[in-house]
């Protein structure tokens, strides 16, 4: 299957699926995370942006978890549902740690929570992921 038939939405959607996932179903390093992916037969792109994106989140987790409480209100990153802490964690790593537009990371996140969230998960991601970039001095 070639690359290019992946948008960049596509990609996105894919490594929220993989760190999904691993929260749930896999230990070890991210690398050897990364590769067991491909093990089950998955259809993965092969490009830098899913390798790189997937093992920086899940690299970058437990600092996305901080800036996620520090700007959600009452709410620990464990109280929230694994879907909605999962694309906050996979926009913040892309927030603050890839050259993404901000508005593009916040949202496609909102996008993701539409389409994998529950009611209410959109505004939340929104509010949440503007917090965060507002305090990086990102917008």
């Amino acid at each position: 299957m070639s690359d290019s038939i992946f948008s960049g939405t596509d990609r996105r959607e894919k490594v929220f699926k993989m760190l999904f996932s691993a929260e749930y179903n896999n230990q070890g390093e991210a690398e050897d995370i990364y590769a067991s992916f491909f093990e089950e037969g998955e259809k993965i792109p092969q490009d830098g942006y899913v390798r790189d994106t997937f093992i920086g989140a899940l690299n970058f987790a437990s600092e996305s978890d901080l800036l996620i409480e520090a700007d959600s209100k009452k709410w620990k990153a464990s109280r929230m549902s694994a879907v909605t802490r999962t694309i906050l964690r996979l926009a913040s790593y892309e927030l603050l740690k890839t050259d993404l537009p901000p508005r593009v990371a916040i949202n496609e996140a909102v996008e993701l929570a539409k389409e994998f969230g529950e009611d209410g998960s959109p505004a939340f991601v929104n509010g949440i992921l503007n917090r965060i970039a507002k305090d990086a001095g990102k917008m």
